[in-house]
């Protein structure tokens, strides 16, 4: 088991507002998350190139094509609100 996580720093530092119920559960679920990290990190594995591929075949990826789909005008024409020849959306934050 882990050391004791501070919950309400984590809270604080993440702009949560947590009840008492979910700074426990979180807690718990954070605990068990770094556990598993240590897990992890004791394994003895093998210095071989490490595949994201559960089976560790290649991924066939296609190439990037770079391709002329809107103008900028174009993108524009259908936005509710622009300004400057930019979009103009919502505040995220308050």
């Amino acid at each position: 088991m882990t050391d004791k996580i501070d919950i309400k720093n984590v809270a604080k530092l993440a702009a949560l507002n947590l009840t008492t119920e979910e700074e426990n559960k979180l807690e718990k679920d954070l605990s068990m998350i770094i556990d598993h990290f240590a897990a992890l990190s004791e394994m003895n594995l093998p210095d071989e190139k490490i595949s994201i591929h559960p089976l560790g075949t290649p991924l066939n990826l296609a190439d990037d094509e770079a391709i002329i789909f809107l103008s900028h005008e174009e993108a524009l024409s259908n936005a509710p609100e622009s300004s400057d020849g930019q979009f103009v959306v919502p505040p995220s934050l308050d």
